[in-house]
């Protein structure tokens, strides 16, 4: 330190006159020192500013297209759902309705044979039998006294054959409404017929219209899709992150049932393939049983593919159905098969830890003890049953895993965008704190040199 001294035997002098040298030359050397700091500022924090604003243009950019995939995943799930319950309707109209024709003709023939039994009753009120020709008779005869015998007898006469005639009218009257209300009585199951035949078709048709009630409701879901309004996206989002959450929850889930799987039969899968080989470090027998885990898991996506429940491959969707039940066949049969030698191997691996066991027990020189034979029969039946109902669990993990695969596009994306955007505030707060420091050097700078400052102002102001 004191070689830099200019006086070594004066230190104080020797420092002041440093100090006041530098003043001077940062005085005179203001202007550019200022510009170089303002541009180091503007490179660095400029710079970063660039970083900020391109990551928040690039973070839109991202949501734009977030938005857009969302609503067009959307969109082809109303479609898919819409075309789906169509063919229902179709297959529904087919169904119930199918047999409406006969049912119409069933009801038309009961119809035109109730209204000709109602013709048939049509009343028709008989008239007494020479009743006015007796009458105008009657009205003709002039009154003498031996005429008055002769009225007196015709009267008698017409008396007596007008109650005949009324009793042969009201017989015949009683007759015919006797047969008339033999017809109506007849009407009766007819009537039972109709109103049996009109329940049936009310009941289809309201199968029928509950099936097309739920077109309705999809097409409103469609419309508010296809508008693509800020609740739309804040549903759909909402929608898809329920679905991840869940699906993952499921996957992982069904994960410990295939670790559960894979160490049912690992142990057995020793006695069946070559020990002492090793595949990438593992076991030839853990990697067989690991591939007859992802072969359930893989004929299980297959198998929900084929049945229509999911849609990971759209060429299987697109196949005949003929083809399509091919398929099905061979993935319940080779799921069959695959839960039947895990079954088998389940029993298998039981054995071999008991010879285990017994082994172990006499090579440390004690005796060798068996469980019960019920108890034994119970473990063995409880890992066989394990065995052949675990795959058939795992199959149904293609539904979940393509609800992950469609739900994950959006969610990984969303924080992919909140990774970006603390980025892009970190470089603006680093960008903001660099300006700051900067500023303040440069103040720190000036008030540093207020001296010769003060004094150049002074020998300007008086020039």
């Amino acid at each position: 330190m004191s070689n830099l001294y200019i006086w070594p035997e004066m230190p104080f002098l020797s420092i002041a006159t440093l100090v006041a040298a530098s003043m001077v030359f940062l005085y005179l050397a203001r202007t550019p020192l200022h510009m170089a700091l303002q541009s180091l500022d503007d490179g660095i924090a400029g710079g970063l500013n660039k970083i900020s604003t391109w990551i928040n243009s690039l973070v839109e950019k991202m949501r734009e297209k977030s938005k857009k995939v969302l609503l067009e995943s959307s969109i082809a799930d109303s479609e898919q759902k819409i075309a789906q319950e169509f063919k229902r309707v179709e297959a529904s109209y087919t169904k119930h309705l199918a047999d409406y024709p006969a049912l119409h003709l069933k009801l038309d023939e009961n119809i035109a044979i109730i209204d000709a039994d109602f013709k048939e009753c049509g009343q028709a009120v008989p008239e007494a039998p020479g009743w006015n020709d007796a009458v105008t008779a009657i009205a003709g005869i002039t009154g003498t006294a031996s005429g008055d015998r002769v009225i007196e007898k015709m009267l008698k006469e017409l008396h007596k054959s007008a109650i005949d005639g009324e009793k042969l009218a009201l017989a015949e009257m009683r007759k015919t409404a006797s047969q008339r209300h033999k017809i109506l009585s007849g009407l009766a199951p007819i009537w039972n017929k109709i109103l049996k035949a009109m329940a049936v078709v009310d009941t289809k048709i309201s199968l029928v219209l509950e099936t097309t009630s739920k077109i309705e409701k999809y097409m409103k879901e469609y419309e508010s899709v296809r508008n693509g309004g800020a609740d739309s996206i804040d549903m759909l989002s909402s929608k898809a992150t329920k679905l991840f959450i869940f699906s993952t929850l499921v996957i992982v889930i069904a994960g410990f049932g295939a670790f559960i799987n894979f160490n049912l039969i690992a142990l057995p899968m020793s006695e069946l393939v070559p020990a002492g080989t090793r595949v990438l470090g593992l076991q030839v027998s853990d990697v067989s049983a690991l591939v007859i885990v992802m072969l359930e898991v893989v004929l299980g996506i297959f198998l929900m593919e084929a049945l229509g429940i999911t849609n990971i491959f759209p060429q299987i969707a697109t196949m005949t159905l003929s083809k399509r039940r091919i398929l099905l066949y061979a993935a319940l049969l080779g799921l069959f098969f695959l839960a039947s030698v895990e079954a088998a191997l389940a029993i298998l691996r039981d054995h071999i830890a008991e010879t285990n066991a017994a082994t172990t027990q006499a090579l440390a020189g004690k005796t060798a003890t068996t469980a019960t034979a019920e108890g034994s029969q119970i473990t063995i039946i409880g890992q066989a049953t394990l065995g052949f109902v675990l795959p058939w669990i795992l199959a149904m993990v293609a539904v979940p895993l393509e609800m992950l695969i469609e739900s994950s596009q959006h969610v990984l994306n969303k924080l992919l965008i909140l990774v970006i955007v603390l980025v892009g505030y970190l470089i603006a707060m680093i960008a903001h704190l660099i300006s700051t420091v900067m500023k303040t050097f440069i103040h720190l700078y000036d008030a540093y040199i207020i001296i010769p400052t003060k004094i150049g102002e002074l020998f300007i102001s008086k020039a």
